[in-house]
């Protein structure tokens, strides 16, 4: 990253580098969705495999529902792809290539190990919101430095649900969530403060795990397709969330060690 790009994100929590993914890689990512969907367009219930999650749109009467429990599945219709990374070379190389290390490495330092990954479906038509958090709020016993990385692999707008960001609000530190998806009331978030993160397709967001963002329903008539990787400076062997105890980049007396 560039200097004024570093700056950005230590002071306001979050920073976009555009067009940081090349077309080759977009069409991968797309490739690849086009064979899961494929794969699943007859499925209609959730499935785990091998420590992948495959989560399924539902329907509460007529209004859609994406979250796992009560209502009627869609079927064929994913919502959340969650741990794509240990399934899917493409993701692999995409979101975890040499570069995105690079600027990962800027931001919490030369040892980065795997967190998380999710492959996230928003269904137009209203596609599901997702409501004001931290990161940080799902794992609060996670150590040391870590990072959220969004990837448009679609336009990500603000017709079609983009990341809304709380700008400069990792400042405050860990705040308490509340509710079964771990939330904020969006009462507490200042409408001045808030930035759309609209980007294009290749765009990459990278925000800190206390920044407060949420996500607004897809409205237009087409899906909005994203990738996230969590990236995080030590591993952690009581958590939940950790499924790799190798890191991805290491100095090299710690390899040699």
């Amino acid at each position: 990253m560039s200097e004024s790009q570093l700056e950005h994100y230590h002071e306001h929590g979050w920073v976009i580098l555009r067009k940081l993914l090349s077309d080759d890689e977009l069409e991968k990512i797309h490739g690849m969705t086009r064979r899961i969907e494929s794969d699943v367009q007859d499925v209609d219930g959730d499935i785990n495999q091998e420590g992948v999650h495959y989560n399924f749109e539902r329907m509460n009467g007529t209004e859609l529902k994406s979250i796992s429990g009560p209502g009627e599945v869609r079927k064929g219709v994913l919502r959340k792809i969650q741990e794509p990374y240990l399934a899917e070379s493409e993701f692999r190389e995409v979101c975890a290539s040499e570069k995105i290390l690079d600027c990962t490495e800027d931001l919490i330092g030369e040892t980065i190990y795997y967190h998380s990954s999710k492959l996230m479906f928003k269904p137009g038509g209203g596609g599901r919101q997702k409501p004001w958090h931290q990161d940080f709020a799902y794992w609060p016993d996670m150590k040391g430095k870590q990072v959220t990385v969004w990837f448009a692999i679609d336009p990500a707008t603000q017709e079609n649900g983009c990341i809304q960001v709380w700008d400069k609000s990792h400042k405050k530190g860990l705040v308490e969530h509340h509710g079964g998806e771990l939330q904020i009331s969006e009462e507490m978030v200042p409408k001045e403060e808030i930035v759309f993160a609209e980007m294009e397709p290749g765009d990459v967001l990278f925000f800190d795990v206390l920044t407060f963002h949420s996500s607004a329903p897809n409205f237009s008539e087409n899906s909005r397709l994203c990738c996230i990787m969590d990236f995080q400076e030590l591993f952690q062997f009581n958590n939940p969330h950790s499924k790799i105890e190798e890191p991805l980049r290491a100095p090299l007396e710690m390899v040699e060690a």
